[in-house]
Formats: structure tokens, C-alpha cells, sequence
């Protein structure tokens, strides 16, 4: 796993004062919409806290324990928001959020460090990595779409549709945990060989700023923060988006996503500003991967668990951005090689969505 520094956007920490202020407007009866908006900005400085301590802590244990230790925590802020909703029973919010979330990461992110990367040359190489995912990830999309479609046959019950999604999100978390010992144990080589000397030089410029006891304090108290934001963003959602005058299907698919991204976002975008495309494309690509393979099954236990089930039904235009996103992302990546113009066709593909998801309800 690649170390994500956010270099140049260190400045979003500033944001961190966002929290307080919340905490302070929730006590006052301020209303849902200031609340969101403030929440939702503390979201951001904190969810780059806990990767960048995780990071070190990652590197420290080094090999699949630490490769192991970064991928969960990768996807920490969105969890925790998306398992609010899920204890809130706020179920189509969540399906517009895991959709946006994976749309997101393929087309705006991707879309853009593309266009950063690709600015006055022919081509830029992606690397082996990278597509290696895009065909995980296409194949998670393919399992988690199936009862979706099951849904459509006129037989279909509840209780059938809730034991389908059981299962896929058994199979798709069987199949994350072994793409994990294929990729950390058994073919290792094959991926830290191309950027050892990246990660490295990121690895130090984290040691330089942190010690292990300093990251370890920082993880355990960030998290900590960012479970006190997601609560307040997950509460006053519904509210919010009605003060807004935005419906919660617009809230879910593309506000939640960029704020439970935007930390990881702004460290692709630097790298990619520094002609390191192969890894901002693994960290786009990775965090999809990880957001189908891992956090929905996770999500799909906790829905039953509290009472809240959370089926994989999604609606018509959730499917076709889920099947046409991934479609061509993997289509772009798959020659390893890639330049602006193929940033900008995700990019406006991205938009179509959102317009279309601003339109209409989910």
C-alpha cells in the first residue's frame, strides 16, 4: 500500500476547527443545514489524520501487517458515516453513497489526476497494479449487481432478496480476503516492485514528521473525532438536505462521497501533479475496490444485525452508473497507457451522473 501524503494540501488541517464549532451550533439548535455543512467540513482534515497516522503505522510493521493496517483504515471516515446511516435506517442514502462513493473515486478522481498527469504529454504509463484492481473491481461490481436483478423477477420477496445479498456479500468479502493474500503474501513482488523507491521516500517524509507513539496517539484520537462528525453528518441529513433544498438521493451520491474522499482525493491529485499517475490511479482504484469488496459486506452484517437490513437492490440509474463506470474505467486502464483527453471522458461522464442524480430521486 502507498503512502498518501497530502503535501501541498496540509492546510486543509485548518478545517479541524470546523468540529468545535458544530459541537457548539448542535448545543444552540442551529439547524440541520449548518450543522451538515460544518460536520461535513470537520469530516475532511480528520479522515487525512487518521491515513496519514496509519501510514506510519503501516510502514513501522511493514509487510502485509501493515499493508493490512492501511486498508482498513483507508475507508474509516466513509464507514463510520455509512454506518450511522445504516443505524439510522437511512437505507437509500446509503445505497446513493456507496454508488457515488465508487463513481467518484472512478471517474472524478481518476478523471482529473488524469488530466493533471497527462497536461502537455503523449501518453502516461499506468502501472500493472492498477489494472490488476480495475479487473478485481470490475468483477465485484458484476457480483454486487446480481441482486439487483434478482429484485426484477416478479417472485422475488424481501426475504429472498435479503438472503441474496447475504450471500454475495459473503462471496465478496471471501474474494477481498484473497485478492489480499495474493496481493501481500503469495505474489508480493509483483506489486511493491514498481514503487519501492515512491513509497519509501513517502515512508521517510512521514518518520520525519511522526514518531510511532505520535501516530498512535493521533490515529486513536482522530478516529475518535471523526465517529463525533459522521454521528452529526449522518443525523441531520434528511433535515439538511430539505433546508437545502436538495433531496437526500443528490446528499448521498455526490456530497458524502467528496466529503468522505476528500483527503485521499487531494493526495491522488498531488501525486498525479508529480507524474506519479500509476499511483494516484491504484489509490482511486484501490479505494473503490475496497468500498465493494469490503465495506459493503461489512455494512450488509451490520444492517442485520441491528434490524436495519441493508439489501443490494439498487435502483436503475445507481446499476447503470455502477456497470457503465467500471466499464470504462477498465477499458481505459487495460492498455496501460493513458493521456488527458481519457481524464476528460470520465470526468464528463462523472458530471452526466450527478446531473442526472441532481434531477431526479434515487
Amino acid at each position: 500500500m502507498k503512502a498518501r501524503s497530502l503535501g501541498p494540501w496540509r492546510w486543509l488541517d485548518l478545517l479541524v476547527v470546523a468540529l468545535p464549532v458544530a459541537v457548539a451550533a448542535r448545543l444552540l439548535h442551529s439547524g440541520a443545514a449548518v450543522l451538515f455543512v460544518l460536520a461535513a467540513l470537520a469530516v475532511i482534515p480528520l479522515a487525512g489524520l487518521v491515513g496519514r497516522s496509519t501510514e506510519v503505522l503501516a510502514e513501522t510493521l511493514g509487510g502485509s501487517k501493515g499493508a493490512l493496517l492501511n486498508a482498513t483504515f483507508g475507508n474509516m471516515a466513509e464507514l463510520m458515516i455509512a454506518a450511522l446511516l445504516v443505524l439510522n435506517g437511512e437505507i437509500a442514502v446509503l445505497k446513493a453513497s456507496v454508488t457515488g462513493s465508487i463513481i467518484a473515486n472512478l471517474l472524478l478522481l481518476l478523471g482529473v489526476a488524469m488530466i493533471v498527469a497527462g497536461r502537455g504529454k503523449g501518453e502516461v504509463k499506468i502501472t500493472a497494479t492498477s489494472q490488476i484492481q480495475s479487473t478485481m473491481l470490475f468483477l465485484s461490481i458484476g457480483i454486487l449487481l446480481l441482486p439487483t436483478v434478482f429484485s426484477f423477477r416478479p417472485e422475488s420477496s424481501t426475504s429472498r432478496l435479503d438472503e441474496v445479498s447475504w450471500l454475495v456479500a459473503l462471496i465478496l468479502f471471501v474474494v477481498y480476503a484473497l485478492s489480499l493474500l495474493f496481493m501481500l503474501r503469495t505474489h508480493q513482488k509483483l506489486f511493491r516492485a514498481e514503487s519501492a523507491v515512491d513509497a519509501d521516500a513517502d515512508a521517510n517524509e512521514h518518520r520525519a514528521t511522526w514518531s510511532v507513539r505520535g501516530a498512535v496517539a493521533v490515529l486513536a484520537v482522530a478516529t475518535v473525532l471523526v465517529a463525533i462528525a459522521a454521528e452529526m453528518v449522518a443525523s441531520s441529513v434528511q433535515e439538511a438536505g430539505s433546508a437545502l433544498g436538495l433531496h437526500s438521493g443528490f446528499i448521498g451520491f455526490v456530497i458524502l462521497p467528496l466529503v468522505g474522499n476528500a483527503a485521499e482525493q487531494f493526495s491522488a491529485l498531488t501525486l498525479a501533479a508529480k507524474d506519479k499517475l500509476g499511483t494516484a490511479a491504484e489509490i482511486a482504484v484501490g479505494a473503490s475496490m475496497q468500498l465493494a469488496m469490503l465495506v459493503v459486506p461489512i455494512l450488509v452484517l451490520l444492517g442485520a444485525i441491528t434490524g436495519h437490513p441493508f439489501d443490494l437492490a439498487f435502483s436503475l440509474l445507481e446499476l447503470t452508473a455502477l456497470l457503465v463506470g467500471t466499464l470504462l474505467t477498465r477499458q481505459l486502464l487495460d492498455d496501460g497507457k493513458t493521456n488527458w483527453l481519457e481524464g476528460v471522458m470520465l470526468l464528463g461522464l462523472y458530471l452526466a451522473f450527478a446531473g442526472a442524480v441532481f434531477f431526479a430521486e434515487i
